[in-house]
């Protein structure tokens, strides 16, 4: 999913305006709105992905161990 699809959906809401019916924009704005709403989930979902991965224990084999400890 990328920006550039909704920016379509939009320029195609826009081009509409005018030419069809009340309920065909409506629906084109749906359309819009759920893609938006698919977009934000997935960030959100990489965000949390990319957290955890990052405050996760890292484990290191016997010889990278420091000697200092």
């Amino acid at each position: 999913m990328n920006n550039t699809i909704l920016l379509q959906k939009l320029i195609a809401i826009e081009k509409s305006i005018g030419m069809a019916d009340n309920a065909t924009i409506r629906q084109l704005v749906y359309e819009a709105e759920d893609y938006l709403l698919q977009l934000q989930k997935d960030h959100a979902q990489s965000f949390f992905r990319d957290s955890w991965r990052a405050n996760m224990p890292r484990f290191h084999v016997i010889g990278e161990v420091s000697q200092n400890q």
